[in-house]
């Protein structure tokens, strides 16, 4: 029997995707409780395992609070070598990491960090500011022109032109397994459409375990977005391997039930290994 903590924001209106994992450990036995970033940290060695899931806020008023005690968490159990999953990794220390795919030739959204780099992208009158901490639901990203590029670009954003594409294409993994893709038709942000479950063709599937490899993942989840331009190309968009909201709500309940048990047995694998 292990003590589970699973670090998830009851006031998110994504919560259930973790309901439904924290319901499955208790069917196995374990003991288990959901907390926020904020929780007394005299409660971290309670537990075998903390789990990082869907932690993130709805209110961008919350932004400061979160990146205080996210911060906070991330050091001390490392500090602590409690064991952990999805803590870090390669999203949660930022997104310059987009910056060096890109210049690595790889098929990622043009992303950059600094002016001149910038000014160089070909046939581009509006850009993307993106703060390289950001969040999820576009919190704290503008849409600027050129002259505003240039009054409002500071060290702490990334650089991106503003494309077309037709949808975005979430990739779900176990580790770097690949489990099932759910596309967004135009997008996912702003206005949600019902996604749909789709199967990738060999090549997008290849690209989308290079990028999941990638990250270096080896226990928990992880999503890799796409957006899928007109000329039915894939652009890497990021390496969702922080805090993962995993669409399980929209899985059927088989389908969904396989998905966690794959997930679990990964984390017990993980703490069997001493």
């Amino acid at each position: 029997m292990y003590n589970i903590l699973i670090l998830s924001n009851k006031s998110n209106k994504e919560f259930k995707d973790d309901i439904y994992i924290a319901k499955s450990f208790e069917k196995d036995g374990h003991n288990v409780d959901i907390l926020w970033v904020d929780y007394d940290e005299k409660l971290d060695e309670k537990y075998d395992v903390i789990i990082r899931r869907n932690t993130w806020f709805e209110d961008e008023k919350q932004a400061e609070y979160f990146k205080e005690h996210n911060e906070n968490l991330k050091e001390r159990l490392v500090k602590k070598q409690i064991k952990t999953v999805n803590l870090i990794g390669l999203d949660g220390m930022g997104k310059k990491y987009l910056c060096e795919l890109y210049r690595q030739g790889k098929k990622v959204v043009p992303t950059v960090d600094n002016l001149e780099e910038a000014l160089k992208l070909d046939d581009v009158t509006e850009y993307v500011l993106k703060d390289n901490n950001s969040f999820g639901s576009g919190i704290g990203q503008k849409m600027v022109n050129k002259k505003e590029l240039l009054d409002e670009f500071n060290e702490g954003y990334l650089i991106q032109p503003k494309i077309k594409f037709i949808s975005e294409v979430q990739c779900y993994f176990v580790a770097n397994k690949l489990m099932y893709v759910f596309e967004y038709t135009p997008s996912k942000y702003p206005n949600y459409p019902k996604p749909h479950l789709i199967t990738l063709s060999e090549n997008q599937k290849r690209l989308a375990i290079e990028f999941a490899n990638e990250s270096g993942l080896k226990v928990g989840f992880q999503r890799i977005d796409f957006v899928r331009l007109a000329n039915d190309e894939f652009l890497l968009l990021e390496i969702e391997d922080n805090s993962p909201y995993m669409n399980l709500e929209k899985l059927d309940e088989n389908f969904r039930n396989n998905v966690i048990n794959a997930y679990k047995e990964n984390i017990y694998e993980y703490l069997e290994d001493k």
